[in-house]
């Protein structure tokens, strides 16, 4: 007997079949994937990655198996470790923070369609948000034969990836809040299912574009010298990777021959309003529109309408950071807590937050450090010498420096000022530990900013807290972010910047054994 689902969508032949697989995936989702940080999923994509590589199943996929690694990579390298991502700035909320954050998702990720680089970057994107994935195919092709390999060899959490005969339109019954589906190309089973009340109402996510291929109408006013079409041959075709769809290019047909010899689709139209057909049949999400033609442009738009998740005007050299497109899947939340908790819950710590005054942090190895690990450094003074010694050492003789008649016609200031690059050299001369140690390197500062003028007979001293701590899977060491306050001898805020160390995540070494 046939069953409806909130009153619209029939089952299938294939229900009951498909209802194992999804319950297998979710048990999956509940048990593995979700469970472990962002860190611990971005390590098993890359040795998922690196042992595909290795497998007859990977022939002819080494792109987009590239491009997974990659995104784990960025996750490792851009992200802390911890169950909520921060994204974006926090904002004070009265004695709290108000913070967006990234959670993994609950559900399940749905990949439909046979374009395997797709569906593999996809997959990628899952299992960085904590998805279990089941690839969907009406018929069997690759991506079936490589959840075949990964299951069988282990190389993800029992159920976590699957391959199941079906249609867009057979998943409908077994939707679930949190979900994702991700469709290749927009069949008629894939249009009915937008109107999914579960996909209308936002609890699921629809991916609905070819993600992998870049998509470009090209304005009849271009020609071919313009600078814009320079531009996006330049410029934009240089992201292409190997492995993915090549780039879909719709432009006047008379500059078809600017780009021949390019590994790209070309789709000539003849009639402006032509453009805008053809982009709808590739069903494109992230589009660049480059014209200079306002009515083009706006007639363009207001004929793909909602064909089109995202339009970039005149901007071909645009690429967003990998991570950020790995962790697309994920749940975006505004949370508000006091410091102390928002410091908890994102391993960031926030000013109001506990502190921990226990010896020089720069004598701790990773693994002894917190965030609010802090050190107040002795005083320096100032002096005139001091100034002028760094402007003729450095070539930096700006009058505000040298000349006290000039400095104090000056707006800002009242006598002559120290240089801002010497409040943060001796800054960090007054916070650095000078024996060998754990701290192997500075990698530079971050958000520097000048607050208050420094004249000669300041007393200077730093505040240096433990801001973030970014261990690096596979490497002896990580990555410490420490925020370093310059204050006065009245206790007024001279300078700020964030200060980046690599810190070993053992101290001392052991000692060589002997052959």
């Amino acid at each position: 007997m046939k069953t409806r689902h909130l009153g619209e969508f029939e089952s299938h032949a294939g229900c009951a079949a498909i209802a194992r697989a999804v319950a297998r995936s979710r048990e999956a989702g509940r048990d593995a994937l979700a469970a472990p940080d962002l860190h611990e999923r971005a390590q098993l994509l890359r040795r998922l990655g690196k042992e595909l590589l290795k497998a007859p199943e990977g022939v002819g996929l080494e792109g987009p198996l590239a491009m997974a690694a990659s995104m784990a990579a960025a996750c490792l390298r851009d992200y802390p470790s911890g169950k909520l991502i921060p994204c974006g700035q926090p904002r004070e909320a009265g004695d709290a923070l108000t913070q967006r954050v990234m959670m993994p998702r609950a559900g399940v990720a749905f990949l439909c369609g046979s374009d395997a680089p797709q569906m593999i970057e996809a997959m990628g994107a899952a299992i960085l948000s904590g998805l279990p994935c089941l690839f969907c195919a009406p018929e069997q092709g690759p991506l079936a034969g490589l959840a075949e390999t990964i299951a069988a060899r282990g190389l993800l959490p029992k159920g976590a990836l699957q391959a199941i005969a079906a249609s867009p339109a057979e998943l409908a019954p077994h939707l679930s809040p949190e979900d994702v589906i991700c469709l290749s190309r927009l069949t008629p089973g894939a249009f009915a299912l937008q109107h999914h009340p579960l996909i209308a109402a936002g609890e699921v996510m629809l991916e609905r574009s070819a993600q992998g291929q870049m998509l470009a109408i090209l304005g009849p006013d271009l020609g071919p010298d313009s600078p814009a079409l320079r531009d996006f041959i330049d410029q934009a075709l240089s992201h292409t990777t190997p492995g993915l769809p090549a780039p879909m290019v719709i432009l006047p047909r008379e500059l078809s021959r600017a780009l021949a010899g390019l590994d790209v689709l070309l789709a000539p139209y003849d009639a402006p309003e032509q453009a805008a057909t053809l982009a709808r049949r590739a069903c494109p999400g992230d589009l660049h529109l480059i014209s200079q033609d306002e009515g083009f442009l706006c007639g363009t738009l207001r004929a793909l309408g909602g064909h089109v998740g995202k339009a970039v005007l005149d901007q071909t050299t645009r690429v967003s950071p990998c991570s950020d497109r790995a962790l697309r899947f994920m749940v975006r939340v505004e949370i508000t807590a006091a410091p102390a908790r928002m410091t908890e819950l994102t391993g960031i710590w926030h000013p109001g937050a506990p502190v921990r005054q226990d010896g020089h942090p720069f004598r701790k190895v990773l693994g002894a450090l917190c965030p609010g690990d802090r050190l107040v450094t002795a005083s320096r003074r100032i002096t005139q010498a001091d100034v002028e010694h760094f402007a003729h050492l450095t070539g930096d003789l700006f009058y505000a420096h040298m000349d006290a008649e000039a400095a104090r016609a000056h707006p800002f200031f009242e006598d002559r000022v120290a240089h801002g690059q010497l409040v943060v050299s001796l800054a960090n001369g007054l916070l650095v530990d000078p024996a060998p140690g754990p701290v192997l390197a500075n990698l530079g500062s971050d958000a520097l900013r000048f607050y208050a003028p420094v004249y000669f007979g300041t007393a200077l001293h730093v505040e240096m807290t433990c801001k973030q701590i970014i261990p690096r899977p596979g490497a002896d060491f990580g990555e410490v972010r420490w925020i370093c306050r310059v204050l006065d001898d009245k206790g007024r805020l001279a300078a700020q910047y964030d200060l980046l160390t690599l810190v070993r995540k053992q101290w001392p070494e052991p000692a060589a054994v002997g052959v």
